[in-house]
């Protein structure tokens, strides 16, 4: 299809984003870069400070920033990593984590990759302080995305049907705003696919893994008497036996920790006081409930179930709405346990800066939706298949059938994984991939693959 924006230095005049979360701020920052006007559509009421909001369930969490999406959003927004600091985020090693897996400790050593950890909220709100500055940015909150308007010819997104929340409330009035691209960036309940079946273009195809994951946190204040020395702590659960794990991340501030109990294969921590320290106690090693017993809690449980890893296949769509695009956990969600929907959000974020440049030095023709969810879902693959070949071992994706191939392919990596609970160069080599600077290839770089076959040789 042939795009019709406008040739000019800028391809047209307003784009807009549905969702204001990590994902929806990232995008922003980038179409800034080509667009007069970007506005931005939330239908939360943004909190004064650094608060929880509704529409970020999981933001009650421990976040982490995974090296690759730290040094993103560092090049979208500079200076955010020592504002984050400035607020208290901590610093972590992730060489110094007391992380326990396949029955071992992992080695605790300096590794080369530093992050930072900081809660949700505090991320989030410096994030959109430093978009804010930029020229021509709009940001509209308590204010709810219904619907989408195209063209005559019903080739073209021209803009967006939104009507005013007032807190729970929404009004019945509808609202029309033209727009020369959208991106919803609305996460995993968004209503594109919905949209898109409205105006007679095809719903993706959808794939799910499913874990059967659930979280409860609750956040403590280490006592006078903490005298324990690693960074985080992460028992980690291992399929097929191991169902129950926990986590232990710092937050702002140094002396209170994010403490989640994680459940796999529908094995969910309680939310109680009771039962979610039983839960902690029936871990297979006791230091993390040890730890609680120098802690205070100073906050209630909260529960989390929300955890499948899905993938809405536009990158695969027969038709394409042009100029409707969709990003973050709306195209491609995550299991949260293993940190990537953030850092994946801020990847989309390059992909899409890279697009646009592409689309304007091609002449703007082409599909730039087809463009964009083609290499979005390249750019994504990785930490693709590494969340979903971890959840699957819980429960095979149905319909699959065995590869003798990826069936040899899984053995050799299980020994890379147990390989990296007593050798450091297979786990920093593990450290790198985890955290996006590496594929899963190094693991078969020839000096990687002999100290995975001296570890199995001397077990």
């Amino acid at each position: 299809m042939k795009n019709e924006l406008a040739s000019s230095s800028k391809p047209a005049s307003h784009a807009i984003v549905i969702g204001g979360s990590i994902a929806g701020l990232t995008a922003a920052k980038v179409l800034s870069n080509h667009y007069d006007k970007v506005t931005i559509f939330e239908r939360d009421r943004m909190p004064e400070g650094i608060e929880n909001r509704k529409g970020v369930p999981q933001g009650r969490h421990p976040h982490v920033i995974l090296k690759r999406g730290g040094m993103i959003f560092e090049e979208l927004f500079p200076g955010l990593t020592d504002d984050l600091r400035q607020a208290g985020a901590v610093e972590v090693n992730v060489g110094q984590s007391a992380w326990y897996a396949f029955g071992a400790w992992r080695p605790r050593y300096d590794s080369t990759i530093t992050t930072t950890a900081a809660s949700r909220p505090l991320l989030e709100s410096t994030a959109r302080r430093h978009l804010m500055k930029q020229p021509g940015l709009r940001f509209v909150q308590d204010c709810e995305v219904v619907g989408l308007e195209m063209n005559a010819s019903g080739t073209h997104v021209t803009g967006i049907k939104v009507r005013n929340r007032n807190g729970a409330i929404l009004d019945t009035t509808e609202t029309t705003l033209t727009a020369d691209l959208v991106v919803d960036a609305s996460g995993r309940d968004s209503k594109a696919p919905e949209w898109l079946e409205s105006l007679g273009y095809p719903v993706p195809q959808e794939t799910v893994v499913d874990g059967k994951a659930a979280y409860a946190t609750r956040i403590f204040e280490k006592n006078a008497d903490w005298d324990l020395d690693w960074e985080f702590m992460y028992v980690q659960p291992t399929a097929p036996y191991q169902k129950r794990g926990i986590i232990f991340l710092p937050m702002e501030g140094g002396k209170r920790w994010h403490v989640t109990a994680i459940g796999m294969a529908g094995d969910y921590p309680p939310t109680d006081e009771e039962g979610f320290m039983e839960f902690i106690r029936s871990l297979p090693v006791q230091m993390p409930f040890e730890a609680l017993q120098k802690c205070t809690p100073v906050t209630p449980i909260v529960g989390y179930r929300r955890a499948e890893n899905r993938m809405r296949h536009y990158h695969a769509m027969p038709r394409y709405l042009e100029n409707f695009l969709v990003a973050g956990d709306a195209a491609i969600a995550f299991n949260p346990v293993y940190g990537q929907g953030m850092s994946s959000a801020a990847i989309g974020a390059l992909v899409l800066d890279a697009c646009i440049k592409e689309h304007l030095a091609e002449g703007q023709t082409g599909s730039l939706a087809e463009r964009f969810q083609k290499q979005l879902e390249q750019a994504i693959t990785v930490p693709w298949q590494l969340a979903t070949g971890e959840d699957s071992r819980w429960f095979p994706v149905e319909g699959a059938t065995p590869d003798p191939e990826m069936m040899m392919m899984g053995r050799y990596m299980e020994q890379v994984f147990r390989a990296t609970c007593i050798n450091p160069q297979v786990l920093e080599a593990f450290y790198q991939v985890m955290h996006m600077l590496e594929t899963p290839s190094i693991f078969f770089r020839p000096d990687i693959v002999l100290q995975v076959v001296n570890e199995m040789v001397t077990a």
